[in-house]
């Protein structure tokens, strides 16, 4: 489903000095599997999630999905990736403040189901299913952080896209509430959803069936096959 060959990506410090976050990284994902990425601060796991969701071009290698090399394709057929494949659960949220919790949601649906009513249905739908059926106009400020989270995951997963994405997706959550989105995740997972997850926390990477350490750039633990 998913394939990176020989990928590398530098980031100019200054004008003599080039900063490799990842180099020659191989990595096969198939569909329905669930990784996880782990390594510590600055090993390059963002990078590599952002590379792997269209946001970001490698300085070289390949980025294939569905035998598609994704840069070399256009700028828009990229985001239509990201709106239609793939789905993004960003350690920050990135909720708009002041949309509600359902409008957060449906926004993504809108744009593929051309029918706000039924995006907005869709959207209560999942909402509901993560427990938040009493939130669902409640704007940014008057939800929890966990709940937050949850409105995040939701919105990832509206349009139905087969890879869903998280980049430290439990960094801001107490225990609890961690287990309750790796459940979550899990949940996913099992109805079909190819889960990639980065984090340092190694007790959040058990939930998935693979995992891979990522340090300075390159996997530690073999070239991710």
């Amino acid at each position: 489903m998913l394939e990176l060959r020989k990928v590398t990506k530098e980031f100019t410090k200054s004008k003599k000095d080039q900063v490799a976050a990842l180099r020659d990284i191989n990595l096969t994902i198939q569909e329905g599997d669930f990784l996880s990425v782990v390594g510590p601060s600055g090993s390059g796991k963002s990078t590599l999630l952002f590379i792997i969701g269209a946001l970001m071009k490698p300085t070289s290698g390949e980025v294939l999905l569905k035998d598609q090399n994704i840069y070399n394709t256009s700028a828009a057929r990229r985001a239509e990736l990201r709106l239609q494949e793939i789905g993004f659960v960003f350690q920050t949220f990135n909720l708009i403040p002041y949309l509600s919790a359902l409008d957060n949601v449906a926004m993504p649906a809108t744009l593929t189901m051309k029918s706000r009513k039924k995006a907005e249905v869709r959207a209560q739908e999942l909402l509901e299913r993560f427990g938040l059926g009493s939130r669902l106009d409640h704007r940014f400020s008057e939800l929890s952080v966990g709940e937050r989270q949850r409105v995040a995951l939701c919105r990832s997963v509206i349009n139905n896209p087969g890879i869903i994405l998280a980049d430290e997706p439990t960094g801001n959550l107490d225990p609890g509430m961690t287990r309750e989105v790796m459940t979550l995740f899990q949940e996913l997972n099992n109805s079909g959803h190819t889960i990639i997850v980065v984090t340092h926390e190694e007790e959040v990477a058990a939930y998935a069936q693979k995992i891979l350490h990522l340090q300075h750039g390159t996997f530690t633990n073999g070239k991710g096959q």
